[in-house]
């Protein structure tokens, strides 16, 4: 739970970081920066699917940027999948998070892939940049 929680807490800053207007550089020079992209590599593959589909439950319905990249794409479905998810019945984050959901299926694919850790972190903080309050 230490790595959930101590992952969870760096995403939030880096991504309060981003919603500065000041702040040019990108997700993942930010990340990598402040040393949570060395922290993501760190993690174990569950917490980082399990918090990439938390970001996108907090955020469901609110990601509307340009889809240039692969971490953007990722980020679009994501948040349209927890608003669909919402739309059809499910009332809370746990639930998005841990059944077994084309959306799971497809984080669990991302973040448990070395070669697109990168993406992983950008899609969440992307998807963190977009939760209104407090991540809770």
């Amino acid at each position: 739970m230490f790595d959930l929680f101590t992952t969870r807490t760096a995403l939030t800053v880096t991504a309060n970081l981003l919603r500065v207007p000041t702040e040019h550089r990108t997700p993942l020079e930010l990340a990598t920066h402040a040393g949570l992209l060395d922290m993501w590599t760190q993690s174990a593959p569950e917490p980082r699917r399990m918090l990439l589909l938390q970001a996108a439950w907090e955020a469901r319905g609110r990601f509307t940027g340009e889809a240039d990249d692969d971490a953007a794409r990722y980020a679009g479905y994501f948040s349209e999948a927890a608003a669909e998810a919402a739309a059809n019945g499910v009332g809370a984050r746990a639930e998005f998070v841990h059944l077994i959901t084309p959306p799971f299926l497809t984080a669990q694919s991302l973040t448990f892939d070395r070669d697109d850790i990168a993406v992983s972190l950008v899609t969440t903080l992307l998807l963190a940049q977009h939760i209104p309050g407090r991540w809770t």
